[in-house]
């Protein structure tokens, strides 16, 4: 059904863990960086990878499954941690829920692999190492727990439990893996997180050094946009797919919806991709923002502040092609890291979205100092150079990657008008209590629900986004004309406006 095909393809684009099975191994392909991450999932040790919303944490771990389910190595479980009890509460509430959870994905795989082991619902700490050492004796082999989407930046009490529960459940016979953003810093007293797990970054913004990525995906998605003839002359195929993955600072989520933009073009040259790079920057970059304000918890107020920083960096990367000193905006900036611990959780914000991406850990300043240096989004650069338009000479530029990064001081002016605020007290998540209404179709939700799905949830006494969150899938059944595929629909758009 059209219907249900849009749910899949909706699904597809927000998130790796919603893609059906079966498709799973034609739309995700993955580079040879890539394989060596899986092995360190699929090894023994705890590992944590760390990277922005839809830079592919998803997909690494899922794969790193697949693969250890078909070779049968090590027995594993991917465990998604969208759950919402676990996201409101603390302490042995979380335990408990956390244990059940788990308990239940690990049934469900012994299940699916026909072991005749009755694993059962652990309900604390203690009894669920003992069921898993019992797993792992029984079956012979080491066991691989995968924890997707384990932290949550607005919600920050609840990860140092969680950490603990990942330390302590590492064991001769266990090893736990999970994806982390870059603005998780909590991790407990008890965790050390470079001495108790390794840490790996995903950062795929430098297309020069693996320039067969985006095109294998662009191959896999979209067959047509890999053909040579809908591209004009100097520009080709391959040239298309390593520009929109460097636009986008190697965010696949990025990534997928600039290809999409695409679909129907018949001609391809530089005139569109301008026209993309700047509704891209329009209409989802910028509105990233106000979809994700709501659910930072106590840094909600830091959104103004990434939103002042993005600004800055571009005018100051811009400046000198607005005095026509260079030809080309540099596309990487080195920022004194003062500045960077100053406003250390704007730049987390930022290169979660996709704003920004970081390159280098540290390197000198020619006045002094050092600091990291970061990719910046194409989209967003664009849009602050006075013409607004792409040329050839920029593309190999930023292609290439070989330009000096442009340098903001610490005693600079740049960011001397940018004010941190005042962080109240963690309250919850305000997302609970917006009206079902903000999940109206629009840019902050592309996928959002329709006027006839809103009216129909607010009919049955559905007001907010929380009653809609914690209401189970008979409840929605229940209400006229919404079945299991509008459910699917529901959920997917509620899970992308509660969960990072």
């Amino acid at each position: 059904m059209s219907n249900g095909d849009e749910i899949v393809d909706a699904g597809l684009i927000l998130a790796a863990e919603e893609c059906p099975p079966a498709s799973f191994e034609q739309l995700h392909k993955f580079s040879k960086y890539d394989d060596v991450i899986i092995r360190k999932l699929s090894a023994h040790g705890p590992v944590l990878i760390r990277g922005g919303r839809g830079s592919g944490k998803s997909a690494l771990l899922i794969e790193s499954h697949r693969r250890m389910r078909d070779t049968g190595t090590a027995f594993s479980a991917y465990v998604s941690l969208r759950y919402l009890p676990l996201l409101q509460s603390d302490g042995p509430e979380y335990i408990g829920h956390f244990c059940e959870l788990l308990s239940n994905e690990i049934e469900s795989e012994l299940s699916l692999r026909n072991t005749e082991f009755e694993f059962g619902i652990a309900n604390d700490q203690s009894t669920l190492q003992e069921r898993l050492t019992e797993l792992s004796r029984y079956l012979g082999k080491r066991i691989v727990l995968l924890f997707d989407d384990a932290a949550h930046i607005g919600r920050e009490k609840s990860l140092e439990v969680f950490f603990d529960l990942f330390r302590t459940l590492s064991s001769s016979v266990v090893s736990c893996k999970a994806s982390i953003y870059p603005g998780v810093t909590r991790f407990g007293v008890r965790f050390d997180v470079y001495n108790d797990s390794t840490v790996i970054d995903i950062s795929r913004s430098d297309v020069s050094s693996d320039s067969d990525f985006f095109p294998d995906v662009v191959k896999a998605r979209y067959p047509k946009l890999a053909e040579r003839a809908i591209f004009s002359d100097r520009f080709s195929p391959r040239n298309f797919a390593n520009l929109l993955g460097r636009a986008v600072v190697g965010n696949l989520r990025g990534f997928i919806l600039a290809c999409n933009r695409f679909e129907e073009a018949r001609k391809i040259g530089i005139p569109e991709v301008t026209e993309c790079f700047l509704n891209m920057a329009t209409d989802y970059f910028w509105p990233l923002m106000e979809e994700v304000e709501p659910k930072l918890g106590v840094y909600e107020p830091q959104i103004d502040t990434a939103r002042q920083i993005m600004e800055v960096i571009v005018d100051h990367i811009t400046k000198p092609v607005k005095d026509k000193m260079r030809p080309v905006a540099q596309d990487r900036v080195l920022i004194h890291r003062q500045l960077i611990t100053h406003y250390n959780k704007a730049f987390e914000i930022l290169e979660y979205l996709g704003f920004i991406a970081r390159r280098e850990a540290s390197r000198s300043l020619k006045s002094g100092g050092r600091g990291p240096v970061f990719a910046i989004n194409l989209c967003n650069l664009l849009e602050g150079i006075p013409t607004r338009r792409l040329t050839f000479e920029m593309i190999d530029e930023w292609l290439l990657g070989q330009a000096e990064p442009a340098e903001i001081h610490n005693s600079g002016v740049t960011f001397q008008h940018i004010k941190l605020p005042d962080l109240a007290k963690e309250d919850g998540l305000a997302i609970f209590d917006k009206r079902i209404t903000a999940l109206a179709k629009s840019t902050v939700y592309p996928y959002g629900l329709t006027d006839d799905m809103l009216a129909r949830l607010q009919k049955a006494g559905f007001e907010t986004v929380g009653s809609v969150a914690k209401a189970s899938d008979e409840d929605l059944d229940r209400i006229y004309l919404i079945g299991l595929a509008k459910i699917r629909r529901i959920r997917d758009v509620i899970y992308q406006a509660i969960w990072m």
